[in-house]
């Protein structure tokens, strides 16, 4: 970065992310000025680690004229967050999940619709190189047909204090809060799509503490800008105990394009460290990443592939 480092603010740390965000924008460069969470032990921990002044409201972060807001509220959050920042004009990215419902969607769509400032959102997943070397080799593909797999253990998911992660009407369950990675993955592969139809299935095992599900699958069809003819989509969503995986597998007219995610080298092979790189260089511009026009796209589907996957349990 050229000049004054820029400015970050955090308003939320509802889960993990924030915390790589942090020390990934402070390695490029960037300062941490200010946290506001409505858990103040969180907050002390926070500052002490990164840095930047507690405050005790979402609204005080724009006194401390920050360049950019990342955002990880607890999903009761997100809407009251937006409300209060919207009209400030900084540039917002809110870290997942940002609507797990079609109710939560739609409140979504008119606070943003309501708001001055540029609002985005992603899985950290869509800056995972590997991935995006993936959807350049298929990009002058004739693509027949994708399965994509995301596993993320949800047993964290079912701690006190993140339980409402592993709530389908508040969280989303696995279906969304993991599934959201799989939606990412599809849409860096086909940009656009969206979801058309499909059954699905979940699955918990006996014994599971979830609320929602440690395994689900959909059979989907999918439109896609520029192409003819509707896609086919599998997508398996797992919560089980074990690594993380993520993974696609992209059926061409000239063979089969697969990448597996390397998941021991997270910051760099999962995204997160070209997340916040790009994050810091789109505030340069006033701007943010995975704008709401786009990745609303991601979102309709994550929340629709839950209700056809929990309709067909």
């Amino acid at each position: 970065m050229n000049g004054s480092p820029l400015r970050v603010v955090f308003a939320g740390l509802a889960h993990s992310h924030p915390y790589t965000d942090a020390a990934n924008v402070l390695a490029l460069g960037a300062d941490v000025v200010g946290v506001h969470d409505s858990d103040p032990a969180a907050v002390e921990d926070f500052t002490g680690r990164y840095g930047g002044a507690a405050v005790a409201s979402a609204a005080d972060l724009s006194a401390l004229d920050p360049d950019l807001v990342i955002a990880t509220p607890r999903p009761h959050e997100v809407v009251p967050l937006l409300e209060v920042l919207g009209g400030a004009g900084i540039p917002v990215f809110v870290n997942k999940v940002i609507a797990s419902t079609p109710a939560g969607l739609a409140e979504i769509d008119r606070v943003v619709a309501a708001t001055s400032s540029p609002v985005g959102t992603s899985s950290v997943l869509r800056f995972a190189p590997a991935l995006r070397a993936l959807a350049a080799e298929v990009r002058a593909q004739k693509v027949l047909g994708l399965r994509v797999h995301a596993q993320h253990d949800n047993t964290g998911f079912q701690l006190p204090d993140r339980s409402w992660q592993d709530d389908p009407q508040r969280g989303g369950g696995t279906l969304v809060t993991v599934g959201i990675h799989a939606w990412e993955m599809l849409d860096v592969v086909l940009p656009g799509a969206t979801l058309v139809e499909g059954t699905g299935w979940t699955r918990a095992y006996s014994g599971s503490e979830t609320a929602s599900e440690d395994a689900a699958g959909v059979d989907v069809r999918m439109r896609v800008p520029g192409m003819a003819r509707e896609v086919p989509v599998q997508v398996l969503i797992t919560g089980i105990r074990g690594a993380d995986a993520y993974s696609v597998d992209v059926i061409t007219a000239t063979g089969i394009h697969s990448v597996r995610l390397d998941v021991e080298d997270a910051n760099e092979a999962l995204g997160f460290r070209g997340l916040a790189g790009a994050l810091l260089d789109a505030a340069q511009r006033g701007a943010t990443i995975a704008a709401w026009s786009q990745a609303r796209a991601v979102v309709a589907n994550s929340v629709g592939a839950a209700e056809i996957a929990r309709g067909g349990a």
